[in-house]
């Protein structure tokens, strides 16, 4: 029966040493290099060994973001000696399972290389749909959990400064007024060193933000508010 653990000092050297074929190579980032990045991002990174009982047969790590409500699938692989037996949409089956028990989540999402057509049919059979978005070329996936999102709330990064600012053109175009801050990137960016901004999110998607307890919303996300100020007071 297939299980994901945590990847332990047990599992950590069958981890490391799976591989994909050469082939797939282009399509996934090796297991160490992960395994590297789980470390620097131990906040959100979740490492799983893929196990059919006491067997390693794939690696999975999960981008698990509570306070944005959102999990994304950011590496899967099933080692090229156990490739065609099912693991790979076992183990997707299972880390959709463990994320709906949680009941923390609206979404999950990935992407995948465009030439990888084995990821994109695996992927669409589990009921991840594409939805137009890219990630560095990768075309993304999600599984939307529920009709009936909730607001997610969470500090802005510096890597969030250009998904803010587009959205702050978005709504610019609209005719909204915004704060100062939100005038020019530069300005932007010394506010979020300072952990001045947050932002709402649905599905993932920026709906808002909240600059020294200022909560701006777009206009078409107005019945949020009441969620948006809870998080706030919180």
């Amino acid at each position: 029966m297939i299980r994901l653990e945590t990847v332990s000092e047990k599992t950590f050297s069958s981890v490391a040493r799976l591989k994909v074929s050469p082939e797939q190579e282009q399509f996934v980032s090796s297991n160490l290099v992960s395994l590297a990045q789980a470390w620097l991002y131990y906040d959100f990174a979740k490492p799983f060994a893929i196990m059919d009982d006491d067997t390693v047969v794939g690696f999975m790590m999960l981008d698990w973001n509570e306070d944005e409500r959102t999990v994304g699938v950011w590496r899967m692989m099933i080692g090229q000696d156990f490739q065609g037996r099912g693991y790979g949409r076992a183990a997707m089956e299972e880390a959709i399972r463990m994320i709906r028990e949680a009941e923390k989540f609206d979404m999950i999402y990935l992407s995948y290389v465009p030439e990888n057509t084995a990821a994109q049919k695996l992927y669409a059979s589990c009921g991840f749909c594409e939805t137009g978005e890219k990630i560095d070329d990768e075309i993304v996936m999600k599984l939307f959990l529920t009709d009936q999102p909730k607001v997610g709330y969470a500090l802005v990064k510096e890597y969030n400064i250009e998904e803010i600012m587009e959205w702050t053109d978005k709504e610019k175009a609209k005719g909204k007024t915004l704060p100062p801050i939100l005038s020019s990137a530069e300005l932007l960016q010394t506010a979020v060193k300072n952990k001045q901004v947050k932002m709402f999110l649905i599905m993932g998607e920026v709906i808002g933000l909240c600059i020294d307890d200022e909560i701006v919303l777009s206009d078409e996300y107005a019945e949020y508010l009441e969620q948006a100020k809870e998080k706030v007071n919180a």
